[in-house]
């Protein structure tokens, strides 16, 4: 039977080794005593006493305060915790209230521990030095009570282990995870999160030496998680930035001055991260030349039918001058714009998608293959049939 008390909860404070039940040897060999569970609250005392009694227990480690006066009245909180050397696995339930630990609590030293919860019931607004985020029911979270964190939350009910510094892994700290969360819908979560139901469903038939162990392997698929996630995140940084650096390029193609300060700005990163996000493609250099490029092929293409001209076409693509652009456009291709205009009239579409798809363009820009109203192939550029116009002006030396 569990043992209960009627004091207010001190399971966040420094863990400490429990009182133990004498051994149970279950025939399994193992002498380990059993896990032993204590519930705090278990007749539901609440109002404006017990709130006060909560408040003044917990001031060492927490701000705390309630989202109005009149919530007093019904204030509760509950716990059933089962405490290890280790760690304490607590589950965890009450009415709104708000928690803060500022810098003046953290340097008392209290309370050195890093918890992993799992949300219940309610929701929970939480900052965790400047990770925000709404925990709903089935999210998980991580907490490190050595940097500062606020929360708001609804009436609730939540699991957690509550675990030393010491016994944590360095790769997990070293990871900062302060904050981390993991949405319901994640793998992560579901993972963790049944782990640590699957704790406290069986708690009261295991041994501490059973739950040291079920502690240990918390961890470690947090800590496979919190790799994982940041892994991915820093990956999906790259790329988000990445792509504003790359938008921003295509969006001011015509200013012959663009260069890195501009962009780098632009994209809200430093000189020295853009150089390195776009070091695959051979540098900044190298990316503003290509999409040039690509970009004046794409007008001559597309806007034949104003008879626009090929100097016109460079200048709105940022090249210094015709010729500039013409022996960029040689260096590439092979030949001058008005020579590979011309072959392209003369090829079939097929041939010249996969001479374009060879020289790193996408698929997709072959918008004149999309089907035309009779569900026909629409005519490429040039054909006798295609309603481009008159060919481009042939205005660049070659």
């Amino acid at each position: 039977m569990a043992r209960s008390t009627t004091t207010l909860s001190r399971a966040p404070a420094p863990l400490a080794a429990p009182a133990q039940r004498p051994n149970a040897d279950d025939g399994d060999g193992d002498p380990s005593p059993r896990l032993q569970g204590l519930d705090n609250n278990p007749q539901g005392a609440s109002g404006p006493q017990f709130w006060k009694n909560f408040r003044e227990i917990l001031a060492h480690l927490y701000t705390l305060s309630l989202p109005d006066s009149s919530e007093e009245a019904r204030f509760t909180f509950s716990t059933r915790t089962y405490p290890t050397s280790r760690a304490i696995l607590m589950r965890t339930q009450g009415t709104a209230f708000t928690m803060s630990r500022g810098p003046a609590l953290i340097a008392r030293g209290s309370a050195d521990q890093v918890i992993i919860y799992l949300q219940l019931e309610g929701s929970c607004d939480a900052d965790c030095a400047g990770r925000r985020h709404r925990m709903q029911p089935g999210d998980i979270q991580i907490v490190d009570y050595a940097r500062p964190f606020h929360s708001a939350s609804t009436d609730y009910a939540n699991l957690m282990v509550h675990l030393t510094r010491e016994s944590l892994p360095a790769s997990l700290l070293a990871l900062e995870p302060h904050g981390v969360v993991f949405s319901r819908s994640s793998g992560a979560a579901r993972l963790i999160g049944a782990a640590l139901q699957e704790f406290y469903a069986q708690a009261d038939r295991l041994t501490v030496s059973d739950a040291e162990a079920a502690v240990e392997g918390v961890v470690a698929l947090t800590t496979a998680c919190v790799r994982a996630k940041m892994a991915s995140d820093e990956a999906n940084h790259v790329k988000s930035r990445r792509k504003s650096a790359l938008d921003y390029i295509d969006g001011h193609l015509g200013n012959a001055e663009l260069g890195p300060d501009e962009i780098a700005e632009a994209a809200a990163v430093s000189r020295a991260s853009l150089y390195r996000l776009l070091a695959a493609e051979g540098g900044i250099r190298a990316v503003l030349l290509k999409r040039r490029l690509d970009e004046a092929l794409r007008l001559m293409l597309a806007d034949g039918n104003d008879g626009r001209s090929l100097i016109e076409i460079a200048a709105r693509c940022g090249f210094g001058g015709a010729s500039q652009f013409s022996r960029a456009f040689r260096t590439r291709f092979g030949v001058p714009p008005r020579e590979y205009i011309t072959l392209l009239r003369k090829q079939d579409v097929d041939w010249h998608k996969a001479r374009f798809m060879a020289d790193g363009f996408d698929p997709d820009m072959f918008a004149w293959r999309r089907p035309d109203a009779r569900g026909g192939e629409a005519q490429h550029p040039g054909s006798q049939n295609s309603d481009i116009g008159p060919p481009l002006s042939e205005d660049l030396p070659e």
